[in-house]
């Protein structure tokens, strides 16, 4: 940084000297030519002065019809390396040789290549010794393009014209570079002088500040480090150590004219100083190149200087640059020897010199393993001898020179071929006729003297070009030459070249007008030589080498050097480059690392929920402790037949959370379980076991005992301690002694026990094999246990008859509690030898009675389980008992004299009422009215579905079923008298058991579905022509959405396939670029409409509107979800390929990597894939947008929502950084102009807007009215509701406590009617929230202590707001999915009072409400009972199925609905079971059939609206059902629904 500021005073000084004095040359060329400024300058087109001929006269290359350039270069230009081709005819120095690359490198700078690249292919001979040394003759190799004129090659007009980097004028650009800013690099802070790295000035500083520089690998495959090179002017110098040494003497010959001058002008300012040495290196730079190196190469003399011709072009032509000037080549040799001051030759690595082709780009290396090494190779050059003056070229340069890096080495007399094609040279007879040379008609016409000499050589010729109109003009003008220097056609444009240059530099030190240099600096000038340069930069005297450094003569100080290729070290054999060695393993790492994200999320998020549910259990074991403490103290007080109580925890599997148990020892040697409240678990009677086994852990803390029970599953128990178990065990063992039981402890280790004991998950498995066989022997199944998974061996066999149930297990098999009287009855009748348990003959005895048995032996079962004292009559207390015992099993606590007046009812209606007991036949004469209820009944046993065999489901349904049919007339109970509703049981059939539809005004005729004559093509049809018209606005949207991303997709992979070929994208990444961004553009559509779809007020607001009927707002988080996870899928498409991508430009050159504008890349610079990974914005971006959208999206799932919805809450926030990660993602520009903006500006604005809406309500604070724990986890709420709050029934609102965090809302459907001056909702536990806001407003807690505050956000619309949009609506509710058909209840009795008030479209509303049991929602009867109330004409029909029944061929289900029908009887229509007049039935509805019957009370509605609420599993059956009746019936079942 300290150089920075002096450095951009230095450019902001140079710029103002430039505009005010217009005879300092400027460093790029520019105004040297005042009339045309560009000419001349860095960066200008080639000059074409010969005609380009290319293929297509615009830009294709030239010579379709012409050979190899390989095989021309094998064929005439490779030299025989086993023979010494001996020195230069004319006893040129390799001084002139590599001077005469320095002099090709300060006018022309053609290295740089097209962008994109384009690649020309080389054919290489079949078995090429360096090439195809397998002899597969298919291997090319490549040529790269030069880079040329953007605005050229557009047509046959504008042909394509290169462009030479490099000025055209000799103006030290070699030295000084360019362009002033690479000028200002080299230059010392305040000084003359060029900057020096060392004390000394020898050489110049390290490359700190990166110039670029080409660069290639070594001969070992690396790259050297740039920044240790050395800063110097021109890009080539690193090339080789000869080269590299002339820009070290033209350094140190610049620093000694700054010296100079500042000594002889201390008063000049150093700017000044600088730009007069650089006119003096710049003028000796003019004169050694015009008038001692070119006579010497051409063998002609130089016209005199005439002066300056402003007309006169000196641009570089293009058949100067690309055959003319490379003629060169072949005088380079292939050492570089190294002498000392003493003519001594130094050695290198064993060798007498260094070879040059190991030397390439290793230059600095060679200079400074030696002290003087720029002085020893400066006198090796001028002692040795450049290579002969014909056509053969050194392996260096022919076989193993530097090139694109497909191969470690290249063939640059190929390069040069195939340059001039590219360059669209014409043929060598063409150029001759544009140069004023006479073609030549034969082959040997094109050189006389080396036809004579080797005619042989024109032979090869011809027989490679066929004919002369193909010979290329570098090949041409090469077989010119001869020994005196190249021939007339490379002597011609040579000297027009450099004419121009000369005549047509304004700066031209032999000008007199630029006034620059007074006539006898002129003079001094032109007696400057080269090798006064060398002797006053250098540590070499005047007698260390001779004064024409060019020419080798005897009276050298030095002996004259001639080496040998065999005396040198060999080439480095050839190898292909590999890119990607080295990224391989981070390439694995890294996306091994990708996969993982997704993973590592999940893992996080099962942490996080696992830590939640420790938390919560934590806090409730906390809490059953202390209800344990109080429940233990209550019973020790109160219970005197418990001898001890201890606590444990119970141990229920390896996959099982354990539970807090309290275990007391009775006195009648009997072990209770209870829960942490105190509710009995399990009863373990010892009194009917022999021996106890009790194992006891002898590892890990010793805190475990297993008490075995033989017919039952073990209880396995952890005490906190040893002491508190062995208590236990003392306790246990004391009092079995006392009752004389035998007993046995083992100890084991715990995983032996956990092993070998029967938990109750275990026996439930043997349970089930249990039921499977008993099911099989009762139903006449055909059920073979081999067809299951596992076989059933004879020892298995013996084991199934062996086991007996308990009492807690046959009431499990009833679905039945343990303790009702009903069970008791039952179990004592069935446990035939008094054991305590029912065998497998008992049981299966009571299953083929209730499965096959008459009529009169079900009722005989039933009569016995209640004559207890086996007297064969029932007291009137014993039939009320038998009553009560199946009201108990409804929960429905009916109280003693209501029971006493329902069982008065029927005896009275049977002429019974005299008698105080009852025998059998009274018994069947009470129950002979309802006879038909039960003729067939059975018991329904709980899992008895489950027990069918799998794999012959079919066989066995039918055999069942045309068992049960045959026997079976009606199930379902033909009740008058009661409130008519729309809903009544109907006729039972086959396939349906619970109840079928009835209107109100129809009779009791069996409903008959009117039917078209079936035709398997036409009910196709037909359904999917229902389907369409139920769904067409979602298929409609859907559609288009997936057209507009598909579109979107579609147009951006064209796009970079086929319009944008031309940037070379798709050259370096096939069609993995078109994939990856039409994935992007897709994605950018996709993540911005997400936006759209949560703008919950707008939406809501939206529903309002004419557009509700066109467009389906209620589904907008469905569509959320469709957008979500389209967004996710064009996510992977677009990591996937870019995985692809990656690896493909991490196995490219640099200079492939030119497309991509905005990443700066160094020539040296190879990035491997970490560099697209972590090198740039965009990958680094990339990669946190992936991990952001896995957290996202992973949190955002139903489990995680679940489980932690505050990890979902606070992760969805997430989405800000993601948008922001997005717009930095594409504002690195690197392959495309950011688009998403396009997409993501309108969506944004109107979602802040949105939010801004919700903010402004959030800030409001709402005080809670009152609060009420209701049964089922349910807390209702009620709160004051603000002003100019206005929303509809069905909608829902948003709720967050401060005490939880006030930004954490949660959805909750309002159970208030809009009518009502407040609000209510009714909040069911189910996570962490819902339980702490019942913990939170529990009244015992809050005491007399105000209630805590709310804030509201919404409302927001729901699909069940349409409702009143129907004439009839059909509304399925299951669970706590009642709570939106609460306020829609209210809400439309009170429209239908006010109709003159308000103008409603439904005329008729259907509510179906599905509940395990009516008391787990007392809060909806009273609703329902306010509404019953109100609703004196009917309007709502109401029918209530309660779940937890049995079916309705159920023996017990029978008899409820006896009792039903007698208590409404006696209460005027009221249900025995809800206490409201709607009709009370028991199992599940059958939707389909009551919808064909509401189309048929309605006939003339076309149109039904149906909205169902509650688990996934109701809101399938009523689409299910919604599609049978539309399909059916006349009119279209509309299906609304949402998921709780």
């Amino acid at each position: 940084m300290k150089y920075c500021l002096p450095r951009l005073l230095a450019l902001l000084s140079l710029y103002w000297v430039n505009c005010e004095d217009s005879s300092i040359q400027r460093f790029d060329g520019w105004y040297n030519n005042l009339a045309f400024p560009r000419w001349g300058t860095a960066g200008e087109k080639l000059v074409h002065n010969i005609s380009s001929v290319y293929e297509d006269y615009t830009y294709q290359p030239t010579g379709s019809g012409r050979p190899s350039a390989r095989l021309v270069s094998n064929a005439l230009f490779r030299q025989n390396t086993s023979i010494d081709s001996g020195g230069s005819y004319n006893n040129r120095t390799a001084l002139f040789a590599f001077f005469g690359q320095l002099v090709s490198f300060e006018v022309s700078d053609t290295d740089d290549t097209t962008c994109p690249i384009e690649l020309l292919e080389i054919p290489v001979p079949k078995c090429d010794p360096d090439f195809d040394a397998q002899c597969t003759g298919t291997r090319k190799m490549p040529y790269e393009r030069i880079k040329y004129d953007k605005h050229t090659g557009q047509s046959p007009n504008t042909p394509r014209q290169q462009v030479n980097s490099a000025t055209s004028f000799i103006d030290g650009s070699f030295v000084y570079g360019p362009s002033i800013v690479r000028t200002n690099f080299l230059r010392q802070d305040r000084t003359g002088h060029l900057a020096s790295g060392d004390s000394w000035g020898k050489y110049p500083e390290p490359n700190v500040d990166r110039l670029p520089y080409m660069m290639y690998p070594s001969i070992d495959g690396k790259m050297s480090n740039v920044d240790k090179l050395w800063k110097m002017g021109d890009n080539h110098v690193h090339e080789n150590p000869a080269i590299l040494s002339l820009g070290i003497l033209f350094f140190r010959y610049h620093n000694y004219l700054a010296t100079k001058l500042h000594r002889e002008h201390t008063n000049w300012h150093y700017r000044k100083v600088f730009y007069n040495t650089r006119r003096k290196v710049i003028a000796s730079l003019q004169k050694i190149i015009m008038y001692d190196w070119l006579p010497d190469l051409l063998g002609v003399g130089i016209k005199p200087y005439t002066g300056y011709r402003s007309s006169l072009e000196p641009g570089i032509s293009s058949v100067f640059d690309a055959a003319a000037i490379k003629y060169i080549m072949t005088l380079v040799p292939s050492a570089i020897t190294r002498r000392n001051n003493n003519c001594k030759s130094i050695s290198w690595d064993n060798h007498k010199a260094v070879r040059l082709c190991n030397s390439y780009f290793n230059s600095q290396n060679i200079l400074l393993s030696r002290e003087d090494g720029v002085e020893e190779i400066i006198m090796g050059m001028v002692s040795e001898s450049a290579e002969k003056e014909d056509l053969n070229i050194v392996e260096d340069i022919q076989s193993k020179f530097y090139g694109p890096l497909h191969f470690s080495r290249h063939d640059f007399v190929a390069q040069i071929i195939m340059r001039g094609r590219d360059y669209g040279l014409p043929d060598y007879n063409s150029v001759r006729k544009a140069v004023g040379l006479k073609p030549v008609s034969t082959w040997a016409e094109i050189n006389v003297e080396l036809n004579k000499t080797n005619p042989e050589i024109f032979v090869t010729v011809e027989n490679i070009y066929k004919e002369l109109k193909h010979l290329d003009v570098f090949v041409g003008g090469m077989l010119e030459t001869t020994s005196s220097g190249p021939g007339e056609l490379f002597r011609i444009i040579i000297l027009d070249q450099f004419y121009r240059i000369r005549d047509g530099d304004r700066f031209w030190f032999e000008n007199k007008d630029n006034g620059l240099f007074t006539e006898e600096q002129v003079e001094q000038i032109k007696n400057i030589t080269l090798y006064d340069i060398i002797v006053n930069s250098t540590k070499l005297d005047t007698d260390h080498i001779q004064r024409d450094v060019f020419t080798v003569s005897q009276e050298m100080p030095c002996k004259p050097l001639r080496i040998s290729t065999s005396e040198l070290e060999p080439c480095g054999s050839h190898h292909g480059y590999d890119y990607f060695a080295g990224s391989e393993v981070t390439y694995i790492i890294i996306w091994t690392c990708f996969g993982l994200i997704p993973l590592v999320c999940i893992l996080c998020a099962y942490i996080a929920a696992k830590c939640r549910q420790w938390k919560h259990s934590r806090h409730v074991k906390r809490q059953q402790h202390h209800i344990g403490n109080q429940q233990r103290n209550n019973d020790l007080s109160t219970n005197k037949e418990s001898e001890f109580q201890y606590q444990a925890e119970e141990w229920l599997g390896a996959k099982e959370d354990s539970r807090l148990v309290s275990v007391q020892l009775k006195l009648k040697c009997q072990l209770n379980v209870l829960s942490a409240r105190g509710t009995r678990l399990r009863t373990i009677n010892m009194d009917f076991i022999e021996e106890v086994q009790i194992w006891i852990s002898n590892n890990k803390g010793q805190k475990t005992i297993v008490v075995k029970m033989p017919k039952e599953y073990d209880m396995i128990l952890v005490f906190p301690n040893y002491n508190m178990r062995s208590s236990f065990l003392t306790s246990l063992t004391s009092t079995l002694k006392r009752y004389g039981k035998k007993y046995t402890i083992m100890e084991m280790r715990l995983k032996t026990i956990y092993d070998q004991a029967v938990t109750q998950r275990k026996r439930n498995m043997q349970l089930e094999k249990f039921f499977k066989s008993v099911f099989s022997e009762a139903f006449d199944m055909d059920y073979d246990p081999n067809l299951e998974n596992h076989g059933v061996e004879t020892a298995q066999v013996k084991e199934m008859l062996s086991i007996e149930l308990t009492k807690e297990e046959f009431a499990h098999a009833l679905a039945c509690k343990p303790d009702s009287e009903f069970v008791e009855n039952m179990f004592s009748l069935l446990d035939s030898d008094r054991n305590g348990y029912i065998s497998f003959r008992d049981f299966l005895n009571a299953v083929v009675l209730f499965s096959k048995g008459t009529c009169q032996e079900k009722l005989h079962l039933l009569f016995r389980m209640f004559d207890m004292d086996g007297k064969g009559c029932l007291q009137k207390e014993e039939l009320s008992r038998m009553f009560g015992s199946l009201l108990e099993m409804a929960n429905n606590n009916i109280s003693k004299p209501d029971l006493e007046s329902l069982v008065e009812s029927m005896c009275s209606e049977n002429g019974l009422n005299d008698q105080s007991s009852y025998n059998f036949e009274d018994f069947c004469q009470l129950l002979s009215p309802q006879m038909d209820k039960i003729w067939n009944a059975g018991l329904e046993w709980k899992g008895r579905k489950n027990c069918y065999p799998s794999n012959d489901k079919k066989r066995i349904k039918k055999r069942f079923w045309s068992i049960d049919i045959g026997r079976r007339k009606s199930s379902t109970p033909n009740i008058e008298n009661r409130r008519k509703s729309s809903i009544q049981p109907s006729t039972c059939s086959d396939d349906s058991r619970s109840n079928s539809l009835k209107s109100s005004n129809l009779s009791d005729a069996k409903f008959v579905a009117v039917r078209e004559k079936y035709s398997p093509l036409k009910s196709k049809l037909k359904t999917v022509a229902h389907f369409i018209e139920n769904n067409r606005q979602h298929i409609f949207f859907l559609v288009l959405f997936f057209g507009i991303c598909l579109g979107l997709f579609t147009e951006r992979f064209y796009y970079y396939t086929v319009e944008r070929e031309h940037s070379g994208l798709r050259a370096l990444m096939s069609y993995g670029i078109s994939t990856t961004r039409g994935a992007a553009a897709a994605m950018s559509f996709t993540f911005s409409l997400l936006l759209l779809t949560m703008c919950r007020n707008m939406i809501t607001w939206l529903r309002g509107t004419f557009l509700n009927l066109y467009i389906p707002f209620d589904s907008h988080v469905a569509f959320h979800k469709v957008v979500a996870w389209s967004a996710l899928f064009f996510t992977g498409l677009h990591v996937i390929g870019y995985s692809i991508n990656f690896y493909q430009l991490a196995t490219q050159p640099t200079k492939h990597l030119c497309v991509f504008d905005s990443v700066v890349l160094r020539t040296e610079a190879l990035p491997g894939f970490e560099f697209w990974f972590f090198g740039n914005m965009t990958g680094c971006t990339g990669v946190l947008l992936v991990v952001v959208i896995c957290i996202i999206y992973v949190f955002a799932t139903q489990t995680a929502r679940q489980y932690i919805f505050n990890g979902f809450w606070l992760t969805h926030k997430l989405i800000v950084i993601m948008y922001v990660l997005t717009i930095l993602h594409g504002a690195s520009v690197i392959v495309q102009k950011p688009m998403f903006f396009v997409y993501f500006i309108v969506p944004a604005i109107l979602f802040a807007m949105d939010k801004m809406i919700s903010l402004s309500r959030k800030k409001t604070e709402i005080a809670v009215l009152g609060a009420e724990k209701l049964p089922s986890d349910i807390t209702f709420l009620q709160f004051k509701r603000p002003s100019k709050f206005e929303y509809k029934s069905g909608q829902w609102v948003r709720i967050a406590c401060l005490s939880h965090g006030r930004n954490e809302f949660h959805p909750f459907t309002i159970t208030s009617a809009p009518h009502e001056d407040t609000l209510s909702l009714h909040i069911r536990a189910l996570g962490p929230w819902t339980w702490n806001i019942r913990n939170l407003f529990d009244p015992e807690s809050l005491k007399d202590g105000p209630y805590p505050k709310l804030f509201l956000d919404g409302p927001y619309g729901a699909g069940q707001q349409d409702w009143y949009q129907y004439e009839v609506s059909v509304l399925v509710g299951a669970g706590i999915g009642v709570t939106p058909y609460a306020s829609i209840l209210k809400d439309f009795v009170h429209m239908a009072q006010m109709r003159s008030t308000y103008k409603m479209k439904c005329q008729k509303l259907y509510f179906i409400w599905v509940t395990g049991s009516q008391r787990h929602f007392e809060w909806l009867l009273d609703i329902i009972r306010e509404v019953e109330e109100v609703d004196q004409k009917g309007i709502v029909s109401i029918d209530i199925f309660i779940t937890q029944f049995f079916q309705n061929f159920d023996l017990r289900t029978c008899m409820l609905y006896i009792c039903e029908e007698h208590f409404q009887k006696l209460s005027g229509g009221r249900s025995l079971f809800t206490g409201l007049k709607a009709t009370t039935h028991f199992g599940r509805p059958q939707l389909s059939s009551m919808f064909q019957a509401v189309h048929k009370t309605h006939p003339m509605v076309r149109k039904v609206g149906v909205f169902s609420c509650g688990p996934p599993g109701l809101t399938k059956s009523v689409e299910v059902a919604t599609k049978d009746a539309s399909n059916t019936t006349k009119a279209l079942f509309e299906h609304h629904f949402e998921n709780f």
